[in-house]
Order: structure tokens, then sequence, then C-alpha cells
């Protein structure tokens, strides 16, 4: 009898260990699986981070280029007060009134190409890919405006980017103006309120998240 009763007692206790080892394990498995996954979580957000400060990056090139050609433009003899309705992005031939700032034969700046990753979902055209200069849907388009602190009191010339997604412009404005990344993109058109002295950055145009850049000073009576 005492050998009969000897010989289960070691059975339970490794039963028990058995047990609490698998417990064991599917515990760590279980950690190893949520570290695992956060990790994953935390990759992605870097990536779409640093996605977003690639994308500003390019726009506020863009922003450079426009203003550089622009400024061309006018020191070959295009009159600034007409930079407001003259100014096309197109690549119809340019006039004594209109310059085509895209002509091929001027050469004053190469089409852009924006990364499809810089564009809102729901945009389907580049933003320099409209038939005028007033622009339709989501092409870029030029606007006046007076901007505190920029110039005397006329208008200034200012391009105008729509079609950006919310992360890129909020890194434009971290840029451009010191933003915080986390603050909520201006309501407020270029040369009004809260952007009233900002000389480029983003704001939200009608819903749509758009870029302003001033592109010329005193370009136009105020009005």
């Amino acid at each position: 009898m005492k050998m009969s009763s000897s010989g289960f007692a070691p059975r339970r206790r490794q039963g028990g260990f058995i047990q609490g080892a698998i417990l064991f394990a599917l515990v760590i498995i279980a950690v190893v699986v949520a570290a695992f996954s956060l990790a994953n979580r935390d990759s992605q957000s870097n990536a779409d981070s640093e996605q977003a400060r690639v994308n500003a990056s390019f726009v506020l090139k863009v922003g450079n280029d426009i203003q550089s050609g622009i400024s061309r433009a006018v020191a070959d003899g295009f009159p600034p007060a007409n930079l407001g309705t003259g100014i096309l992005f197109t690549s119809a031939a340019s006039s004594a009134t209109q310059v085509n700032l895209f002509d091929t034969s001027l050469r004053y700046v190469s089409r852009p190409q924006f990364p499809p990753t810089a564009l809102a979902t729901s945009s389907t055209v580049q933003p320099f890919m409209g038939t005028d200069n007033l622009g339709a849907g989501a092409t870029a388009s030029m606007t006046l405006a007076a901007v505190t602190g920029v110039g005397n009191t006329d208008r200034e010339a200012i391009v105008l980017v729509p079609g950006l997604k919310n992360d890129v412009c909020q890194r434009v404005n971290v840029t451009a103006n010191g933003s915080l990344v986390t603050a909520a993109i201006p309501t407020d058109a270029p040369g009004a309120g809260t952007v009233a002295a900002w000389r480029e950055g983003c704001y939200v145009n009608a819903g749509v998240n758009t870029y302003f850049r001033v592109v010329a000073t005193d370009a136009a009576p105020a009005t």
C-alpha cells in the first residue's frame, strides 16, 4: 500500500508543473505578440511622419520655384499688376498679357509632378494641371491679397496649391511658421485672421487643404 500511495504523488506534482509551464509560455507568447504589434504600429507611425515631412519639403520647394519663375517673368518685362490674372499654369502659348509659367519656350519653371502621397485621397488632378489661371477642381491658381508686414498697402500676388493631405499641410505650417505639428490647419484666407502675416503656409479653402505663397509684393492696388 505504501508503494501504491507513493507511486501516484509524483505524477500529480508533475502534472501541476506542466500546466504551470504551459500557462507561463502562453503569457510570454502574448507579451511578445503585443510588443511586436506595438512596434509595428510605432514603425508605421514613424514612416507616415517621415513621409509627411518629405512631401512638405517638396511642396515648399515648388512654392520657391514658382516664385523664382514669376520673378524672372517680371524681370523680363511682364507687368506685376497682371500677375493676378495673367499667370497661367497650362500648356498654352504665352501672349503679351498672359504668361504660361510652364511655357517650354520661356523656361521659367518646369511643371512639378506631386507625389501621390502628398495629395488628398479625393484629389484626382495634379495641382498644376488646370486649364487656366482660375483653376478647376484641385488645380492651382493665383489670388491677390494684402499681407501684413509685406510691402506697402497694395495687394500681393499669391499662388494657391490645393488638394494636399492633412498631415502634409500641418508639416508645411511647422516648417514655414513654427506651428505645432498637432495644431489645426487655419481656415483664414491668406492675408486675414491668424494667417494675416504669413508669407506662406497651409489653410483650409472651402474644405480643401491649400498651400499658399506670396510670389510678388505690391502687385496690385488695394481695393
